[in-house]
C-alpha cells in the first residue's frame, strides 16, 4: 500500500487529461452511462416522492425499511451528482479538464468543501446499507414477528423487534448522518489538489496529521458493514427459500433488493482493495490494471447506488402500481385546477 505522499509525487509528476483514447470514445463512454444513470436516478427520485406521499399505506410504506430508503434516496442522489457533474465529467471531457487544471493542481481549499461532502456521502451511504441489512435481518429472522399483519395463518401482537425500529427508526436515521462528520474531518482541515492521472478525474487531499486518515474511517465502516452484509445475504437468501409462501410478497421483494445491494456493496470493497493493492511505483507500469479495476469499479458502484428500487420495482406490482397512481393523481389535480380558472376567466370577460 503506498503512502500519501508517495501518491502525491507520482500524480503531480504525472498530470494529464489524455486517457490515450478519442475523444469521440470518450464521449460514448460518458454517454453509456449518462443513459442508465439518469434514468434510474429519475426512478429513484419518484420512488422517494411516493414513499413520502403514501407514508401512511400499511399494505406497503408504512414499514420502517422505507423510511431507511428515503435517508438512503438522499444520500444516494447526491452521490451520484456529484460524481457526474465532476469526476466523470474530467474524465470523459478532456477540454473540461484541461482547463480545470491550471486552476485547481495547486493545494488550496477551493475543492475542500466538495470533496469532505464527496467523501461524507460515501460514509453515509455504507451506514444506510448496513442499517437496511440489519432492518431485513431482524424481517427475515422473525418474520412473523417483525410486524402487526392480519391474515388468515397469523395474529400478532407488537414485540420487541417492531417496537425497536418503531422507536428508534429516526434515531438510526440521525446516526447514518451523523457518524461519517467524525471520520470525514480530515478532509475538511486540508488543502485539496486537482490531479487528473491518464485521463482520470482525480482529487488528492492534504494529511495534515499523518495518524489523521480517512482511509481508516472508511475502512472502520467498511469492515463491519461488509462482513454483516455477506452473512446476513446468505442468512436472508437461504430463508426466503424456507419461508415461501409464507411471507408477504411486498417482505419478499424488500428482501431480495437489500441481498442486490448488499452484493453490489460487497463487490465495490473488493474491488477497492484490489486498488490499494497497486503501489504508486507500479502506477505506469501497470495502468492497464488500474483501468479495468476503475472501470469495473465504476460500474458496481452504480449497481451498488440503484439496484435497491429497480429489483423492488421490478418485484412487488404493488410498488410499480403506485408509481402511477401517484402520477395520475397530479394530473387529475392539474385538471380540476384548470377546470376551475377557467369558469372565472368567462365570468369576468362577460362582465366586461
Amino acid at each position: 500500500m503506498s503512502t500519501p505522499d508517495a501518491v502525491d509525487l507520482i500524480l503531480r509528476q504525472n498530470i494529464g487529461c489524455d486517457s490515450g483514447e478519442s475523444d469521440a470514445l470518450q464521449y460514448l463512454k460518458f454517454g453509456l452511462q449518462l443513459a442508465y444513470v439518469l434514468p434510474f436516478g429519475l426512478l429513484y427520485l419518484s420512488f422517494m416522492i411516493t414513499i413520502v406521499k403514501r407514508k401512511k399505506d400499511r399494505e406497503l410504506f408504512e414499514d420502517s425499511f422505507f423510511t431507511l430508503h428515503l435517508a438512503d434516496g438522499i444520500i444516494t442522489l447526491y452521490f451520484l451528482i456529484s460524481d457526474t457533474s465532476f469526476f466523470r465529467l474530467t474524465s470523459y471531457f478532456r477540454p473540461v479538464c484541461e482547463y480545470l487544471v491550471p486552476l485547481l493542481k495547486d493545494p488550496a481549499y477551493t475543492l475542500t468543501p466538495f470533496y469532505t461532502a464527496y467523501m461524507y456521502a460515501q460514509l453515509a451511504k455504507m451506514l444506510s446499507t448496513l442499517a437496511m441489512s440489519v432492518n431485513r435481518y431482524t424481517s427475515v429472522n422473525n418474520p412473523v414477528n417483525h410486524k402487526i399483519v392480519s391474515s388468515k395463518l397469523y395474529e400478532l401482537t407488537f414485540n420487541l423487534l417492531l417496537q425497536f425500529w418503531f422507536q428508534h427508526c429516526n434515531k438510526v436515521i440521525l446516526g447514518i448522518f451523523v457518524i461519517p462528520l467524525f471520520l470525514v474531518w480530515p478532509v475538511a482541515i486540508g488543502t485539496t489538489s486537482f490531479l487528473p492521472f491518464k485521463g482520470n478525474g482525480n482529487i488528492n487531499y492534504e494529511h495534515k496529521l499523518p495518524w489523521a486518515r480517512t482511509t481508516y474511517g472508511r475502512l472502520g465502516v467498511a469492515v463491519p458493514t461488509l462482513i454483516f452484509t455477506v452473512y446476513s445475504s446468505i442468512v436472508t437468501t437461504s430463508k426466503l427459500r424456507k419461508l415461501g409462501g409464507h411471507m408477504k410478497k411486498v417482505e419478499f421483494s424488500m428482501n431480495m433488493a437489500t441481498v442486490f445491494t448488499a452484493c453490489g456493496f460487497v463487490l465495490l470493497v473488493g474491488l477497492q482493495i484490489c486498488y490499494l493493492f497497486v503501489n504508486a511505483e507500479n502506477l505506469l507500469d501497470k495502468m492497464w490494471m488500474v483501468k479495468i479495476i476503475m472501470a469495473a469499479t465504476q460500474i458496481s458502484n452504480d449497481f451498488y447506488m440503484l439496484s435497491g428500487p429497480v429489483v423492488l420495482l421490478i418485484l412487488d406490482k404493488k410498488m410499480r402500481a403506485s408509481l402511477f397512481i401517484c402520477g395520475k393523481n397530479q394530473k387529475n389535480s392539474r385538471r380540476t385546477t384548470k377546470a376551475s380558472i377557467q369558469p372565472i376567466t368567462m365570468v369576468q370577460s362577460h362582465a366586461n
